[in-house]
């Protein structure tokens, strides 16, 4: 799962299903030069045979071939070459080559728009992938306006069911990232309404997984439990206890029972997810497994338990995906948060320097994923007794947060809230206080929206204070 301030993990976030290229147009003259549809059939085919293998990077070739034989042979304005554009760009988008995979997407629109037929069902699927490819590099309000158009387009074609059903929810995401949970749920229970009447159960099962992760942003943990143990029932009984959907929501459920302060029955939960990979297992699922675990043990103030998982997870994904993509860069902030926590700030630090030079490469200098990294690194510095490098990170964090998420998101304020009490500890009081009493303010007023805002209120200010005092006393140390 998520770590930090953000949680860019993206749940249950469906590419709807690639569809198979529509019967070819009667090319006319055809050029020679090009592969017959026969062959471009072939590569499509074996190309989504490595993309169920989990093997994107060698799918992207074949599926980029048969998108730009499709165009010679057939037009631009055909159908299927925007279709099979659709097809490479979500290669190049599971390869983690995200911008690449962007523009590919908008070119499939560009080819599906000049069809002429405004509603083509094909528009919808582009419309949905860039969404979520957007989403993914943490460009979200540009993802919701997306996602809406794929909504309106889907249920103009066959209403509040099946593919639009997929959009509404990944709309509900991009609702969910922006701080907009309110309107996330509302949105997921009129997606579990249409579900609840008929349907895939698993579908339901998806539906209901996603509501409990928003209730969990929402502290409505209990809430989330319950629609997580009636989502975990489903995926028991129609995937069984060892697929990875299974352990996602075992994963989840650990997550609602920590919030709720139960963290030995979490830790319990996360290792019966931890127990449904095989030999065979998903290396990069194995690895959020193992980290989310981690997290709960720190948790329990259980840091040298912590750090192996931490390790583990981190050369899992980096041998599966690459020193670069982002799940390992994700895997490797975890591996510093624990080497901070045991002590080990001088490991740690080099870890996120690279990490943030590899993020800001990859997902671009203003992307959300770096504000933890950026504030692990503000406390490493600090503990090194670098007090200006230290400040530098938190401003910088507080610079993305301004300019990435909404005024009232947590994360902005508590980014915030980082940099004022880092600027206190270093005796800035003219610098700090206009810091500290926005993010007061910004407290009190989201306090009014969240259903218990007296428990909110004590444990966001008690965790400003222990910050503000670690941050003190670890500099003051350090001098």
């Amino acid at each position: 799962m998520g770590r930090g301030l953000i949680i860019t993990a993206v749940l249950g976030l469906l590419l709807a299903g690639w569809p198979a290229a529509a019967t070819a147009q009667k090319p006319g003259a055809r050029n020679p030069s090009v592969q017959n549809p026969a062959a471009i059939q072939q590569a499509v085919n074996q190309g989504q045979q490595l993309m169920r293998s989990g093997r994107a990077n060698e799918a992207e070739p074949l599926l980029r071939r048969a998108a730009e034989d499709a165009e010679r042979l057939w037009g631009a304005t055909s159908p299927d070459a925007g279709t099979l554009t659709i097809l490479w760009a979500d290669a190049l988008h599971e390869a983690g080559r995200t911008q690449e995979a962007e523009a590919a997407y908008r070119l499939s629109l560009s080819r599906l728009e000049r069809v002429n037929e405004p509603g083509h069902p094909m528009i919808g699927l582009a419309l949905n992938n860039l969404g979520l490819n957007l989403h993914e590099q943490g460009r979200y309000a540009e993802a919701l306006a997306v996602l809406e158009r794929a909504v309106a387009i889907r249920t103009a074609i066959e209403g509040e069911a099946g593919a639009t059903l997929v959009s509404m929810s990944n709309r509900a995401v991009a609702l969910k990232a922006l701080g907009r949970f309110e309107e996330a749920d509302l949105l997921y229970e009129r997606v579990l309404a249409a579900r609840r009447r008929g349907g895939d159960p698993l579908d339901l099962a998806t539906t209901l997984n996603n509501l409990g992760a928003n209730r969990l942003m929402m502290d409505r943990p209990d809430e989330a439990e319950t629609a997580l143990r009636e989502a975990l029932a489903l995926r028991e009984a129609g995937l069984g206890g060892s697929h990875p959907l299974t352990a996602q929501t075992l994963s989840l459920l650990a997550d609602a029972l920590a919030a709720q302060g139960r963290f030995e029955a979490a830790a319990m939960m996360q290792r019966r997810a931890l127990d449904t990979f095989g030999p065979d297992a998903d290396p990069v699922e194995r690895a959020a497994a193992l980290a989310n675990l981690a997290d709960i043990l720190k948790s329990l103030d259980r840091n040298e338990e912590a750090l192996p998982l931490d390790r583990a997870a981190f050369d899992l994904t980096r041998t599966a995906l690459g020193t670069g993509h982002p799940e390992t860069l994700g895997a490797m902030i975890g591996l510093a948060d624990s080497l901070l926590a045991t002590g080990a700030a001088v490991e740690a630090r080099p870890l996120l320097v690279e990490a943030l030079r590899l993020q800001a490469r990859a997902l671009g200098p203003d992307h959300p994923a770096r504000l933890q990294p950026l504030f692990l690194l503000g406390v490493a510095e600090g503990e090194a007794g670098d007090r200006a490098a230290a400040i530098a990170a938190l401003r910088e964090a507080a610079r993305i947060a301004d300019v990435a998420l909404p005024p009232d998101h947590l994360a902005r304020i508590g980014s915030q809230a980082n940099l004022g009490a880092a600027l206190a500890a270093d005796r800035k009081p003219d610098e700090a206080l206009p810091l500290l009493r926005t993010a007061g303010r910004s407290l009190r007023a989201d306090r009014g929206r969240r259903p218990d805002p007296e428990r909110t209120r004590r444990e966001l200010e008690a965790w400003r204070r222990v910050f503000r005092l670690t941050v003190t006393a670890a500099w003051d140390a350090a001098a």
